[in-house]
């Protein structure tokens, strides 16, 4: 399964022409090709490739955390009822395991949902793209009735020179996001597919505990806790890159918002120009018109 989905991202990065996002001519990341099919009712088609990988994995953290709590509420209730000192002992061994292991589940939680939080909001600018070419069509039709057709090749050519120079710029707000977001996911799939023996191998040794000597419960508990030693710092170590995803995100949102306002700006100078050609073609046909 994850090989599957690693391949399928990586077909995504890499294919240029038929993708949602691809590397462009230049090397250059981030680069998204124009292809009708890139846009959908929810926004640019480019943020699914990942968007599929990310609500699996935070299903699969959430169910992760709750097996893990689960385990945590049966190790208390039999502790609680074990007598013999060294499976006591043992068990509070494996408590304190899983619980820095579930304490650091939540944290990664939050993140994540703040990141697709702001999604939604990057997801809205990037449909602006859409917009602007309803404007330029109705913009060279008007040029182009007002011309008889003359001067709409001049308008085709401003307008597209215009709004392909600012979709460039939007979806180079976007570029460094993309290309984190899908290494985060990556991450995120490799250590919760990894954690899951390592924690099952913690629980059921816990699990055997009653039915066996007492040594022996806290020696297969002993072996099975250094599977999962290092489960909290791997799992602080996504928290740290996914808050990291989080600041490049909103930088890319920061980023859609000035160039959206200076795209405003400078519409408005470009439709100025359209105005001009249409004024320069009445007045070129008046005296021939007399």
């Amino acid at each position: 399964m994850q090989r599957t989905i690693l391949l399928h991202l990586l077909s995504v990065l890499f294919i240029i022409r038929s993708g949602v996002l691809a590397r462009h001519e230049s090397g250059n990341e981030g680069f998204l090709p124009d292809n009708q099919g890139s846009y959908n009712d929810n926004g640019l088609l480019v943020l699914n490739p990942t968007n599929t990988l990310q609500d699996e994995n935070e299903a699969a953290l959430t169910q992760y955390g709750e097996y893990v709590d689960n385990s945590i509420w049966k190790i208390l209730y039999d502790i609680a009822n074990i007598h013999k000192k060294k499976r006591r002992q043992a068990l509070r061994e494996a408590l304190e395991v899983l619980s820095g292991t579930s304490l650091s589940i939540s944290p990664l939680q939050e993140s994540l949902g703040k990141i697709r939080g702001q999604q939604g909001e990057l997801v809205s600018k990037l449909k602006h793209q859409e917009e602007w070419k309803f404007w330029a069509a109705a913009k060279v039709q008007k040029v182009g009735e007002s011309t008889e057709g003359v001067r709409t090749a001049e308008a085709v050519s401003i307008t597209e020179e215009f709004n392909n120079r600012y979709v460039l710029r939007l979806r180079n707000c976007v570029g460094q996001f993309l290309w984190a977001q899908i290494r985060l996911n990556l991450d995120l799939k490799k250590s919760i597919d990894g954690l899951q023996i390592p924690t099952r191998q913690v629980i059921e040794a816990t699990d055997r505990c009653p039915s066996i000597k007492p040594k022996k419960c806290r020696k297969a508990v002993r072996r099975a806790n250094d599977g999962l030693q290092n489960a909290p710092q791997e799992l602080h170590n996504l928290l740290v890159e996914s808050n990291q995803l989080e600041d490049i995100q909103r930088q890319s949102n920061q980023c859609l918002e000035r160039t959206l306002q200076e795209y405003s700006e400078e519409r408005a100078e470009i439709e100025r120009q359209l105005e001009d050609i249409i004024k320069q073609y009445r007045q070129s046909e008046t005296p021939s018109g007399k």
